[in-house]
């Protein structure tokens, strides 16, 4: 198991490899460029909009020690993707340079490794965490940002990544890309908040917001574990097609605003056992009215703040545990992925875009609101 200093050192290491070519293997390129000499690749540019994306050519990578390049096969596009191509991703401060490569969620093949590489090679299926140096343990912000997939270092939008050994997780023969390529910030955030915090079991009763990425996986984990599954939505149209997914109970907040207490009503005065609070404060009140005696609400959402505090009602009195969480580490992917490979499971899609037309993905996932997520297949 590799330590959080290890961690740290080698993230550091590999993030300046990434970053320049003067420490890399000068004579030993990968095979994919013995046979094309470049790849193609996305650019944020000048960081305006999604219409300042640029497609460019680059010269095949030479490979520091302890990077591996992927032949990506597909990527997925998150709210966070569209905050860093306009220049409005809070952390670090600052512009990124126009020739970063965006998207943090992606999944393909190993062509070629660097020296010191052990944990994967040529031919493995794998994907990656976007912390990329959180391997496992406790979250730390420092170990975790430095090597921030997409955003501070580059990410997935590539017909070749370039990425440290130490984040890359093998995927099971039946897990595809398209499903491997949503893992990595929705699916992964459901099994951090679903079987590292809360640790679902059989009987449980899950609250899950909304029908994005992160609540998809949500009900299709909370489901695979034998709990009961509730999905709020504006959409009666959507809360059938999450039913499809495995959502046992659906509520339209739309038509009922006091949907905290409908909760409570369709089972039976009892309340969610854990509440995947996928929106943020705005809608908190309603999620811990709707919460069990003793249960969880884990904050992921960071949706705008509320006209007025949020009054918290029942948050002393049902002796609520509340917690936030971010993404989750490299061990905690490895074990979704090997769960999603033996319970046969598939994410959710409801749009798919040629890498030519990533551009048009964009704009369809921003004027889109359905179940799951927008893929981009590089095949």
């Amino acid at each position: 198991m590799t330590s959080r200093r290890d961690a740290l050192s080698m993230a550091a290491g590999a993030t300046g490899a990434l970053m320049g070519a003067s420490a890399v293997r000068a004579d030993d390129r990968t095979q994919l460029a013995q046979n094309t000499g470049t790849y193609r690749a996305w650019e944020i540019g000048e960081q305006k909009s999604i219409d300042t994306l640029r497609l460019v050519e680059r010269p095949m990578p030479m490979l520091a020690q302890g990077a591996v390049a992927i032949r990506v096969e597909a990527t997925s596009i998150n709210a966070r993707d569209h905050a860093l191509i306009s220049n409005r991703f809070p952390f670090p401060r600052g512009r990124r340079p126009d020739s970063r490569i965006p998207l943090s969620e992606g999944a393909g093949t190993v062509v070629d490794v660097g020296d010191g590489v052990t944990n994967v090679q040529p031919g493995d299926r794998v994907t990656a965490c976007h912390f990329s140096a959180w391997v496992d343990g406790p979250w730390d912000p420092e170990q975790s940002y430095i090597g921030d997939v997409g955003n501070n270092i580059d990410g997935w939008l590539t017909e070749v990544a370039v990425l440290p050994a130490y984040a890359l997780v093998k995927l099971p023969k039946q897990v595809s890309a398209e499903t491997a390529a949503c893992f990595v910030s929705s699916g992964v955030t459901a099994w951090h908040a679903l079987y590292e915090v809360t640790r679902v079991k059989p009987g449980d009763i899950v609250l899950s917001l909304g029908t994005g990425g992160v609540s998809s996986f949500g009900v299709q984990l909370a489901k695979a574990s034998g709990a009961t599954v509730v999905v709020t939505s504006s959409s009666d149209q959507k809360l059938k097609a999450m039913k499809k997914h495995g959502a046992d109970i659906g509520i339209n907040y739309r038509t009922t605003p006091e949907w905290g207490q409908a909760v409570m009503e369709a089972t039976n005065g009892h309340g969610a056992d854990i509440v995947l609070e996928n929106v943020g404060r705005r809608t908190l009140d309603q999620s811990l009215m709707g919460t069990a005696a003793n249960g969880y609400v884990i904050m992921i959402g960071t949706d705008r703040l509320p006209d007025e505090l949020p009054k918290m009602p029942g948050f002393y009195m049902k002796n609520i545990t509340m917690k936030a969480i971010s993404n989750a580490s490299v061990r905690m992917l490895q074990d979704m992925a090997t769960a999603y490979g033996v319970n046969g499971l598939d994410a959710a899609v409801y749009g798919r875009f040629d890498f030519e037309a990533a551009p048009d993905a964009f704009h369809f996932q921003r004027t889109h609101d359905d179940i799951g997520k927008v893929i981009i297949d590089h095949t």
